[in-house]
C-alpha cells in the first residue's frame, strides 16, 4: 500500500520511522533518511515528536525506542481473552515437553507470537521470531493451524492481501498446495513446521476455536535435530491437542 493510501500521512509517516528504528536498534537523522525516503528535516521534527512523548531516546546522534513500547505491548495483550485462558496452558506444555511453546494468534492477516514459555535445554540451533513479532500465517505451523479453522472465502481474502511470501525453500507457496494443506490439517486436527520458516526449526501446532471461530493455536517448536520423526509426530502432538483442548475449555469458562 502506497503512503497517499493512508487517510493521514504524517502518522504513516511516523510509523515508517518507529518500524525503521526497529529493525535497525539505533541510528542517526542520516540513516533513517534513506531507510524511509523521508527527508532529513522531516526525521528530525518526527524523532523530537517521539523523543517529548517519551517513545524514542537519544545518545548523542543517535536514537533508538524506548521500552515505553513495552509497556504498551503487555497491557495490549493482557486484555486479549485468548492470552489470560491459554498461559497456564502454555506453561505447563513447556515444563512437560522440556521445549520452546508459543500462542500464535492472528491479526490483520498475520500470526503474532502472543505469548511464550521456555522450558529444559534452550535451543540456539532453532532461532524463533521474538514474542510480538508478526509473521505471514501460512509459513508456521501455528499459522496454518488458524487457518484450517477459518473458511475458505477468510483464507482467500488474507493471501489476496498478504499474498504468500516464501521464508524458505520449502515455504508453500501456490494457493492449490496451501489449501492441500490445510485439508490435511482439518482432518487430524495438528499442522506440521518442517523448516518452512526458519530452515532448522520444526513444529507442531494445534488450533484454539471459541464458539467455533479460531482464536489461535499452541504450538511446540525446536531444531531439527531435537524434535522429529515419533517424538514430534506423536508424542508432542497428543500434548499439544491435550493443551489446546484445556485453553478452549478455559475460554469456555471466562
Amino acid at each position: 500500500m502506497s503512503e497517499t493510501s493512508y487517510p493521514v500521512r504524517s502518522v504513516a509517516t511516523t510509523f515508517r520511522i518507529v518500524e525503521a528504528l526497529d529493525e535497525v536498534g539505533e541510528a542517526g537523522i542520516t540513516e533513517l533518511s534513506e531507510r524511509t525516503g523521508v527527508s532529513n528535516g522531516s526525521v528530525h521534527k518526527h524523532l523530537n515528536t517521539l523523543r517529548s512523548l517519551g517513545y524514542v531516546r537519544k545518545e548523542g546522534t543517535r536514537y533508538s525506542l524506548s521500552l515505553r513500547f513495552l509497556g504498551l505491548g503487555n497491557r495490549v495483550r493482557e486484555r486479549r481473552e485468548v492470552v489470560r485462558a491459554a498461559r497456564p496452558a502454555v506453561e505447563s506444555l513447556a515444563s512437560t515437553a522440556g521445549a520452546v511453546t508459543n500462542l500464535q494468534v492472528a491479526e490483520h492477516g498475520y500470526g503474532v507470537y502472543a505469548y511464550r514459555a521456555t522450558r529444559g535445554e534452550t535451543d540456539g540451533n532453532a532461532p524463533l521470531p521474538v514474542v510480538g513479532e508478526r509473521v505471514p500465517l501460512h509459513t508456521t505451523a501455528g499459522g496454518k493451524a488458524i487457518l484450517s479453522r477459518m473458511d475458505r472465502a477468510e483464507v482467500e481474502e488474507i493471501v489476496d492481501t498478504v499474498g504468500l511470501p516464501t521464508r524458505t525453500d520449502k515455504t508453500i507457496d501456490s494457493r492449490d498446495e496451501l489449501e492441500r494443506e490445510l485439508r490435511s490439517i482439518r482432518d487430524r486436527g495438528l499442522a506440521f513446521e518442517r523448516g518452512e520458516h526458519r530452515p532448522s526449526v520444526q513444529c507442531v501446532a494445534a488450533p484454539i476455536a471459541a464458539s467455533d471461530r479460531p482464536v489461535g493455536a499452541i504450538s511446540v517448536s525446536g531444531s531439527v535435530d531435537r524434535m522429529s520423526g515419533k517424538k514430534l509426530e506423536e508424542d508432542l502432538a497428543g500434548l499439544v491437542v491435550s493443551a489446546a483442548n484445556e485453553i478452549e475449555l478455559n475460554l469456555f469458562r471466562e
